[in-house]
């Protein structure tokens, strides 16, 4: 096998690339187009938290920062990690609290535990509707000020 130096120049730079996510396929295998320059990419799978018997659902968003890395240089076999912090989607405000886990949601809402106090705090919009679920019982709390049991 043969390769030209621009051959191995452009594999080279196809190793590890920075792009923005362009389109998201959401199903069983989900999968991302990027943005890298000028360059719209087709589809690729992405990393995720966990994906064995464990299962983590949490697909990035049009405009999040991601790694792709193409073994060989090669985009065809490429894999996409989302999930870098950028100027056009900081992290969450978290700089005082060293010890805080923080999820934030588009409509507002948050998820915040602090493993230093043991406090885990859900905050939701006001039409919001918190539910526990055990088998056949589920028990609602809404903003009205009470609690549902079905």
């Amino acid at each position: 096998m043969e390769f030209t130096l621009a051959d191995l120049s452009r594999r080279l730079q196809n190793l590890v690339r920075f792009g923005t996510v362009a389109e998201v396929k959401h199903g069983r295998v989900p999968q991302v187009r990027l943005q890298i320059g000028d360059i719209k990419t087709g589809f690729f799978p992405m990393a995720t938290a966990r994906a064995g018997k464990t299962k983590t659902w949490n697909p990035p968003t049009v405009g999040e920062q991601c790694v792709l890395l193409s073994p060989s240089g090669e985009f065809a076999g490429g894999v996409v990690l989302p999930g870098i912090a950028s100027n056009h989607n900081p992290a969450p405000d978290t700089r005082h609290q060293p010890r805080q886990h923080r999820t934030e949601y588009p409509d507002g809402a948050t998820a915040d535990y602090n493993h230093a106090e043991h406090h885990y705090i859900i905050t939701l919009p006001t039409e919001g509707k918190f539910s526990f679920v055990v088998g056949n019982t589920t028990l609602e709390l809404c903003n009205d000020g009470g609690s549902r049991r079905k």
